[in-house]
């Protein structure tokens, strides 16, 4: 009669003892994946999003298309990686990538602009992780990174590296069924002595020197230039405003792309786009942008 309770009872110290291991499993994976540190949103091309839980070993992401992955730091020679088999996530300062297989599914994602941020008045707000600017945007406009590393994109025409902070983007749909092709901001930096040098006199349309005017906003002068260009039945105009601070050249400027309206047939239905109200959506995050590291 006693084999019963025996048997019991070895069933009762098995489950806690189960129970004990798999409580001290979870707390050794819990400290081998360490605390949270430090969490971030990236936006990124096409609509996308990421956000990214960081701890001392690892980065947990959650895509925009409710995938998730825990990514284990590895060593990098630019930036920092994180890889686990043919998943790959780099960062490098405010942007970042992730790679599938070999292909860059998340690209030009940049930290910082959550789409969830928004003021009172409804428009949404970008903010560096350096927290050396910040900027608001409409909902029609999608705010994007510049890519990782240095590059010529930084400025219009650029002759110097430098990085690109942030982009901005207006597609034709804010004005369907005319001639307007979309509008493009762009806020970069330098710190090549020569870009330093020619900040304030360079030509957006890569020419001479043209007139320029100044403008204060939110307590930074800039100096402002405007420039016009062609190409294959297509025209840009682009307003470029420029200022150097802490020994290096900062440029927002914008490129309204459109298409010559002689181009198309009358039939098309196809209209003269209004680029008063493009440079007035454009033209409103400039005057919204503002240095807030003190400098």
């Amino acid at each position: 009669m006693k084999r019963p309770y025996i048997i019991i009872g070895l069933i009762i110290v098995i489950l806690v003892l189960g129970a004990l291991g798999v409580h001290a499993y979870r707390a050794a994976h819990q400290n081998q994946q360490g605390a949270v540190v430090a969490t971030a949103s990236y936006l990124c091309r096409d609509g996308k999003s990421i956000d990214a839980s960081y701890t001392a070993k690892n980065v947990t992401l959650t895509l925009s298309d409710t995938r998730a992955f825990v990514l284990p730091q590895v060593m990098s020679g630019s930036g920092t990686r994180y890889e686990s088999g043919p998943t790959v996530f780099v960062t490098k300062g405010d942007n970042a990538f992730l790679e599938e297989s070999g292909t860059q599914t998340y690209v030009d994602c940049v930290a910082n602009g959550s789409p969830t941020t928004t003021a009172t008045n409804g428009m949404k707000q970008f903010t560096d992780s350096g927290g050396t600017f910040t900027f608001m945007y409409p909902s029609t406009v999608s705010v994007t990174g510049g890519g990782i590393g240095y590059s010529q994109d930084w400025m219009l025409n650029a002759t110097t590296s430098g990085l690109v902070l942030a982009k901005a983007l207006l597609d034709g749909s804010f004005q369907p069924h005319t001639n307007f092709g979309d509008a493009k901001l762009t806020v970069g930096t330098s710190a090549d002595p020569s870009a330093v040098a020619t900040c304030l006199t360079y030509n957006p349309s890569g020419g001479p020197a043209t007139a320029s005017t100044k403008q204060t906003i939110n307590g930074t002068t800039y100096t402002v230039m405007h420039a016009n260009d062609a190409a294959a039945g297509n025209r840009y105009d682009t307003t470029s405003y420029r200022t150097v601070r802490n020994n290096q050249c900062y440029v927002i400027e914008y490129t309204i792309h459109y298409g010559n309206i002689q181009n198309y047939d009358a039939s098309s239905g196809v209209k003269e786009f209004n680029e008063a109200a493009i440079s007035k959506v454009m033209d409103g995050i400039v005057q919204s942008f503002r240095f807030t590291d003190g400098a």
